[in-house]
C-alpha cells in the first residue's frame, strides 16, 4: 500500500492504533476495539468525529475492530479527544478476542467473559515487565451464532466441556482447566519476551513450550469451523432480539454512522457492538421492532439479509494511490456490484497490495488493487489486466467486463478469464 506523504510507515509488524496512527495511502489510519458496544449517541459522536477529522471513511474490519481513515497528524489528536468526550475507549494491547454475544449467546459453549478478565490481568501484569509484539493476538473460542474459529491467533484456547484447549500458532498444546490457563498463558507471554518485543507465537517451540508448562491433558486439534457471518435476526439467553448487519464491503461514510445513531433512537436500540466480518451487532430492543428495523437499515444501505448484494464478493480493507487519484478497495468492489454484478461469481478476493506481504487471506485467489491497476494474485511479473480511472469506476468496470464476456468460455469462472487478460 502506497504509504501517505504526512509521516513515514510504521515498521513490518506495528499495528496501527487511535495512539500511534499507520501512515496509509488516504492519510493516517486509526483502529481500535471500543470497551463496550456504541450507544446511539456515541455512534452519532464517531461518525461526526470521522468526517471532521478524517476523510470520513469508517470500517469494520474481518476482526470486528474499527478503522477510522483520512486523519492527519493535527487532527489525529482532535480525534482522540472527540471520542473521550463521548466516552469511547479503546480496549489495550494485546488483543483478547471474544464473542460480542458473550455471556449471552444460548448457543456457546461457555461464558468466556471471566477467563478473558483473568487473561487481562496476565496481560497486564507481562507489560509492566516487558513490551510485547503490538499484534499479539489471544483468542477465545466458545462456539455460538458468532464464530471466532477463522480467526488467527498466537494463544488460541479453544473451550470444552471442563476444559480449554491451549493452541500455540495454530498447533494444539493440550488441554487445561480454566483455573490453570491464567498462569499458562503467563508463561507463554514470559517467553515470548524473551525472544524481543516483535515475537509471535511461530517464534516459539511448541514441544519445548509443552515441556515447559507440564500438566497438559493429550487433545485432538480442533476442526476450524466456516463463519457464518450473514446478516439477521439472532437470539439472545435474555429473550431479547439481536440483529446482525453488514456494513457494505466493511466500509461507511461519517453520515452512515449518524444516520444508524436516529434508526436506533427510533427503535429503541441500546447499542451495536462490532464483530467479526465487517458487521455490527445490533442489541437491546423490543422484539416488536424487529420487523419493521431490517426494512429501515436496508433502506438506507446496510446489508440485513444474506442475499444482500454483494455478500458474495469478499475483499481486503485498504486504499491504493495511483498518479490520478486514491481508489479504495471498498470502492472498487461497490463499482463491481454496480456496473458489472456478473462478474462476482466467488472465484476472487480483491486484495491491496500489501497483501502480498500477508494479510488476512493470505493465499486465497484473488486479484490485486495495486495503485490503479489490477493484477492477479501474488502474479506481480505478469501484465496487469485493466487499469481503473479514479473519476470514472463504473466505466472501467463496464469496459472490463466487456473484455471479460469477450473472452470467457462457457462455464468459466472470471478469475480464470482475468488470468488470460493483458492490460
Amino acid at each position: 500500500m502506497n504509504a501517505h506523504p504526512f509521516s513515514p510507515p510504521l515498521p513490518r509488524g506495528a499495528c496501527p492504533t487511535l495512539e500511534t496512527p499507520m501512515a496509509v495511502a488516504d492519510g493516517l489510519l486509526a483502529r481500535f476495539r471500543p470497551v463496550e458496544g456504541l450507544s446511539p449517541r456515541q455512534a452519532r459522536a464517531l461518525g461526526t468525529a470521522a468526517e471532521v477529522h478524517g476523510n470520513g471513511l469508517i470500517e469494520v474490519t474481518a476482526r470486528g475492530n474499527l478503522q477510522v481513515r483520512g486523519l492527519t497528524p493535527e487532527s489525529a489528536a482532535g480525534f482522540r479527544a472527540d471520542l473521550a468526550a463521548a466516552g469511547i475507549a479503546a480496549q489495550p494491547a494485546p488483543a483478547i478476542e471474544i464473542s460480542p454475544l458473550a455471556g449471552d449467546d444460548p448457543k456457546e459453549r461457555t461464558d468466556p467473559r471471566p477467563l478473558a478478565h483473568a487473561l487481562r490481568t496476565v496481560c497486564n501484569a507481562a507489560l509492566d515487565g516487558a513490551p510485547l509484539s503490538p499484534k499479539l493476538s489471544i483468542v477465545l473460542i466458545t462456539g455460538g451464532q458468532v464464530l471466532l474459529d477463522g480467526l488467527k491467533a498466537d494463544i488460541r484456547l479453544v473451550a470444552h466441556q471442563d476444559r480449554w484447549g491451549l493452541e500455540l500458532g495454530g498447533t494444539m498444546l493440550g488441554a487445561l482447566p480454566e483455573r490453570a490457563v491464567p498462569a499458562a498463558v503467563a508463561t507463554i507471554l514470559a517467553l515470548l519476551q524473551k525472544h524481543g518485543p516483535r515475537a509471535r507465537a511461530t517464534d516459539l517451540a511448541p514441544g519445548e513450550v509443552v515441556h515447559i508448562l507440564g500438566g497438559l491433558a493429550p487433545l485432538a486439534h480442533a476442526d476450524i469451523r466456516p463463519p457464518n457471518a450473514m446478516p439477521g435476526p439472532l437470539s439472545l439467553t435474555s429473550g431479547s432480539p439481536a440483529l446482525r448487519i453488514g456494513l457494505p464491503f466493511g466500509q461507511v461514510r461519517g453520515r452512515h454512522l449518524e444516520e444508524l445513531a436516529q434508526i436506533m433512537e427510533a427503535y429503541g436500540i441500546a447499542e451495536a457492538r462490532p464483530a467479526p466480518d465487517r458487521t455490527l451487532i445490533l442489541l437491546g430492543f423490543s422484539a416488536g421492532a424487529l420487523r419493521d428495523l431490517a426494512p429501515a437499515l436496508a433502506a438506507r444501505g446496510w446489508w440485513t439479509r444474506p442475499e444482500a448484494a454483494g455478500t458474495g464478493l469478499s475483499i481486503c480493507s485498504g486504499a491504493e494511490r495511483g498518479p490520478d487519484g486514491i481508489i479504495q478497495s471498498a470502492e472498487l468492489a461497490q463499482a463491481l456490484c454496480a456496473a458489472a454484478p456478473g462478474l462476482i461469481d466467488g472465484s476472487f478476493h480483491i486484495h491491496v497490495a500489501t497483501c502480498d506481504k500477508g494479510c488476512p487471506h493470505a493465499g486465497r485467489p484473488g486479484v490485486v488493487l495495486d495503485g490503479q491497476r489490477l493484477r492477479l494474485y501474488r502474479d506481480a511479473t505478469r501484465k496487469p489486466f485493466a487499469t481503473l480511472d479514479p473519476g470514472a469506476m463504473e466505466a472501467s468496470i463496464r469496459s472490463l467486463a466487456r473484455r471479460i464476456r469477450d473472452h470467457r468460455q462457457p462455464g468459466e469462472s472470471t478469475l480464470s478469464v482475468l488470468g488470460r487478460l493483458g492490460e
